[in-house]
């Protein structure tokens, strides 16, 4: 079964009316941000905001994800008792540098779970690789823990570590997105994008960033403004034409299987059962998304 989640949209855990704006918006996923946006001394505070509204509000569908701070912390442990006990449906795992910092969240988020008796391996992960040292262990990463549904690459804190200059097109993240995309793919893992950080109020910008994500093999992007949802939405969403030519391959590929044979052509290309597979699945994705009846 598919899980969208084409945006996944950061807020600060502490408040409450940017997490009402946020479930107004057409976000796949609403992370609950309890790192980089809430200041040292608000973190135990927004901890148990965070908890109150993964028991009681309604999320209207959206997955329930929660960013906590990273495991070495002194915020990190309860941080990841409290996701469990809110039943948040997804921990997005901070400075995700190496398999050694999975496996620590998962033995924490493991006792947890049969602690406060929660369905075992109900806590999914998001592993954040965002530094060089992630970049380079992505490889392990990618496989060091069953409960990893989803791998995204955090741009922000790669440019601090790695000091790359900022272009207009992104070429910099070219190289660590092609990498960990391609240890998500190797997992089984669905890979999602970096925010855009450079000009908020630049949508146009907003909508190239996240085109050449896809093209790299991306499903998704996490945003950090409300204003990004609908332009990301779209770019990882099937258009009409992507949809009526995957029908169009289904059509075929069936008809010449029927046939005996093993391939044919679509508009002039090659048709194999891979595109066939690849139609399907952009079908499901577009029926997910509601752009298919």
């Amino acid at each position: 079964m598919i899980t969208l989640r084409r945006s996944m949209l950061f807020l600060p855990g502490n408040n409450q009316r940017y997490l009402t704006r946020a479930l107004e918006t057409e976000a796949d996923v609403i992370i609950l941000d309890l790192e980089d946006a809430v200041a040292p001394q608000e973190k135990p505070a927004a901890r148990a905001m965070v908890k109150q509204a993964l028991q009681t509000v309604d999320f209207r569908g959206k997955e329930r994800a929660v960013r906590v701070n990273g495991v070495t912390t002194r915020w990190g442990e309860e941080d990841l008792w409290a996701a469990v006990e809110g039943r948040a449906d997804l921990v997005v795992v901070p400075k995700a540098d190496s398999e050694a910092t999975v496996l620590a969240v998962d033995r924490i988020v493991t006792e947890a779970e049969e602690r406060l008796g929660v369905p075992e391996g109900m806590t999914r992960l998001m592993p954040l690789v965002e530094t060089a040292l992630g970049v380079l262990n992505v490889e392990r990463t990618a496989f060091a823990s069953a409960r990893i549904v989803t791998i995204a690459f955090g741009g922000g804190d790669y440019r601090y570590s790695t000091r790359v200059g900022t272009s207009a097109d992104e070429v910099e993240y070219n190289y660590p997105e092609t990498r960990v995309m391609l240890a998500a793919r190797a997992a089984g893992k669905m890979p999602i994008g970096t925010a855009y950080y450079q000009n908020i109020a630049d949508l146009e910008a907003v909508v190239r960033s996240a085109r050449r994500e896809k093209a790299l093999g991306y499903e998704g992007k996490t945003v950090i403004h409300p204003t990004h949802v609908k332009p990301v939405n779209e770019v990882f969403t099937p258009t009409a034409e992507e949809i009526a030519f995957a029908r169009r391959v289904i059509e075929a590929y069936e008809s010449a299987e029927r046939e005996g044979k093993g391939a044919t052509t679509v508009d002039g290309r090659l048709v194999e059962h891979l595109h066939m597979r690849e139609a399907r699945w952009m079908l499901e994705v577009a029926r997910k998304a509601g752009g298919l009846r």
